[in-house]
């Protein structure tokens, strides 16, 4: 029995962890060693047990919406036949016109300039490009991201959820099947508002597996932080493996929240 590895992306751009041309050598290995790119829906029957996948399956979500999943993402996963999923923070989305993407001239983004400036997020025409192309399905990520606070409480958790979802099927013009908690937070109670707004899975920034059976409530994930090929195998065969994978991930959460323990005590800003 495999489980379902998901990777967690944000940027794909030149000034940060994965560039565009790693990212282009990632999905282009991923293409030609058979591995297939889940929906959510192929995703969901797995998850749960009602129609598990067979062969070599991995889904991928980018969190946020920035502007470089369009500018730099898009074209590369559109290149090779794959499809993604992309969590956006309604209310960063912009009605600016479809820019142009790297495979099309432009530059990549400095997304350490405009990463919290509204030309840093995708746009609503980008956004509907991406979703009838069929390479990106599109899900929620709250309304406000907490206004990207770490320290700040949701006012309105059901407000936040619910107009993120009516934004979502509003202007995609299909209702949203899943959602991402930002930073990974979220207490029992948002699972029961995010279910009754009309969410079905449900992703968290938790290391592990997911084999037919677990949760479509609190989906793990790991985190891409690096573009070399070998980093990005090695990971997935580690999280194809139910027990390993879950084993894995448990001690590489264990040893994050050490380090950011041993950095709150030092002083410092573990974010």
């Amino acid at each position: 029995m495999r489980a379902l590895p998901v990777l967690m992306y944000h940027h794909v751009s030149d000034d940060r962890e994965v560039t565009v041309s790693q990212f282009e050598a990632q999905i282009k290995f991923l293409k030609e060693n058979g591995w297939h790119t889940a929906t959510l829906d192929e995703a969901y029957g797995h998850i749960t047990g009602a129609k598990p996948l067979s062969g070599k399956n991995v889904l991928i979500t980018f969190d946020d919406g920035y502007a470089d999943n369009w500018i730099c993402a898009w074209p590369v996963l559109n290149k090779y036949e794959m499809r993604a999923v992309v969590f956006v923070t309604t209310d960063r989305v912009t009605d600016n016109p479809v820019r142009p993407t790297v495979f099309e001239g432009a530059p990549s983004p400095d997304t350490l300039r405009d990463e919290r400036g509204l030309s840093g997020f995708l746009s609503w025409p980008e956004i509907s490009v991406m979703a009838e192309s069929g390479v990106f399905e599109i899900g929620g990520h709250t309304h406000t991201h907490k206004d990207f606070d770490k320290r700040a409480e949701y006012r309105d958790i059901d407000g936040e959820l619910s107009e993120s979802y009516a934004l979502i099927a509003e202007r995609v013009g299909t209702k949203p099947a899943a959602m991402a908690w930002p930073w990974g937070f979220y207490k029992k109670g948002f699972i029961e508002s995010a279910v009754k707004v009309g969410y079905k899975m449900l992703f968290t920034t938790r290391g592990g597996s997911n084999f037919p059976g677990s949760n479509p409530r609190e989906i793990a994930r790991f985190k891409v932080k690096c573009g070399d090929v070998r980093w990005l195998e090695k990971r997935l065969k580690i999280y194809s493996m139910p027990c390993i994978g879950n084993l894995y991930g448990l001690l590489y959460g264990l040893d994050s929240k050490l380090k950011w323990t041993l950095l709150r005590l030092l002083g410092k800003n573990g974010g």
